[in-house]
Parts: structure tokens; sequence; C-alpha cells
């Protein structure tokens, strides 16, 4: 029988074939880097916000709308001014005048002309300290309060004046009349001889005449209330308009 040729590379061949093998196997041991696409998971990981970053955010949005709530109401309070007054409201449909008159006021050697209020319910004069302060007048110390010696003389009478002692009290500003009253309510007293020619124009007062000057303020005349104007009552610095105006 015939010896089956055997199918064996040769000599050369093989070695050459272990030599490329063994060249191959450096490369094929070798890792190789693959450079992986980022996926999208570790995106998101870094794309996430941490807690403390989303809570002051959070915070941030929510206090947002608060601070832009509060605007409006900041703006209607501009624009509605102060809180109507206890006066104002209680003389929605009329106005009440209070008695005043122009007087001259004459301490030592000085003489000012001041807007006082006559109060026959106050039990005495008095005038404000800021008032007190500004005209310089000497302050005596009685007890606990302050007073002051003063004679009060009419505009219309030279002659007509009284001594009185003034209380010197804080805060003391009176204004009368709350809102200005028309110039026809003024023209129904043009004939007589006023002891406040502005009446009817709203002003602060901080000189009153009590009760201690009741005697020297009033004299005869009164002319009563009619058709909704105020009266009118007669004193040593002229006709004193008062009331209710509901003209």
């Amino acid at each position: 029988m015939r010896p089956r040729p055997s199918h064996a590379p040769p000599q050369g061949e093989q070695g050459s074939s272990s030599t490329r093998q063994s060249r191959r196997s450096p490369q094929s041991s070798a890792p190789q880097r693959h450079r992986s696409p980022p996926s999208r998971q570790g995106g998101s990981r870094h794309r996430r916000r941490s807690p403390s970053r989303s809570r002051s955010s959070s915070s941030a949005r929510s206090a947002t709308p608060r601070s832009h709530s509060a605007t409006p109401s900041t703006h209607s309070e501009q624009a509605t001014g102060p809180p109507p007054t206890l006066a104002s409201l209680l003389q929605h449909k009329s106005t009440n005048v209070l008695p005043t008159a122009v007087v001259r006021l004459h301490v030592g050697d000085s003489s000012f002309v001041l807007l006082a209020l006559y109060d026959p319910c106050a039990a005495i004069s008095s005038i404000s300290a800021s008032l007190a302060a500004q005209l310089k007048l000497p302050a005596l110390h009685v007890g606990d309060d302050r007073v002051c010696k003063a004679t009060v003389a009419s505009k219309v009478d030279a002659d007509l004046r009284f001594d009185v002692l003034l209380k010197i009290v804080k805060g003391l500003q009176i204004c009368t009349p709350v809102r200005p009253l028309g110039d026809s309510v003024r023209a129904r007293f043009a004939n007589l001889t006023l002891a406040n020619d502005n009446f009817h124009r709203p002003s602060t007062i901080s000189l009153v005449l009590g009760a201690d000057a009741a005697n020297h303020v009033v004299t005869e005349g009164f002319m009563p209330s009619q058709n909704g104007l105020p009266m009118a009552q007669s004193t040593i610095f002229g006709w004193m308009v008062s009331g209710s105006c509901s003209c």
C-alpha cells in the first residue's frame, strides 16, 4: 500500500507561519482601547442638580411670587393715601366749624397776632409747647405744670383786653374745619365784622381760650343757624362763626 502523503506544511512554511503567529500574538494579547460613546445615563448624571441647589432654586422660585404679590398692595396703599379720620367720617354729610378768632397776644414788650380757638368747655386756657418755644415766651413752673402770663387783646378795639394764664401743653394742635367750605357760605356773613375772616378755610390752631376767659370774650349778640348755615356769636374779637354747615 502506498503511504498517504502528509499534509503538514513544509518546514520553511511552518516556521514562517509560527513567526507570523508570534508577530500577531502581541497584538492580539494587548488590550485594545476602545472609546465608548458617553452613555445617556452618564450624561444625565452630570446634568443632575445637587439637592441643596434644587432646594435653593425651588425656594427662590417660591419666594419670587411672594415679592411680586407684595408689590400691588404697596401701590394700592400709596394710591389710597392716609386713612380717613373719625372727624371726617362723622362729617361726611355736614362740616363742623369751631369758633375761632384772630387775637393779639402781648407778652412783656412783645406782641403777636395769632389764631385762637374759643372753647368754654376747657377749664383753663392753654398754648402749645412748640408755639411757646417759637415765641420765646417766659415760662413759670407751678408744680408739675408750666405756665406763662399773657394779655389777650382784640384786633377790632385795642382797648378790649384781659390778662390770662396760659398752660403750656405738648402736642396741642386743632384743625378746623376738616374740609374747606364754599365761598357762598362766607358770603352769607358778609354784613358782619367777623372774628376770623377765613373761618371757612382749614387752619391749625395752637392757642385755646377756655372757660376762664369766657366772661371777657362773649358780648351781647347772637345769630341762630338758618338754612343749614352755622350760627354766629358776638365777641370782643368780632362775630365768631361756629356750628354745623350742610350747605
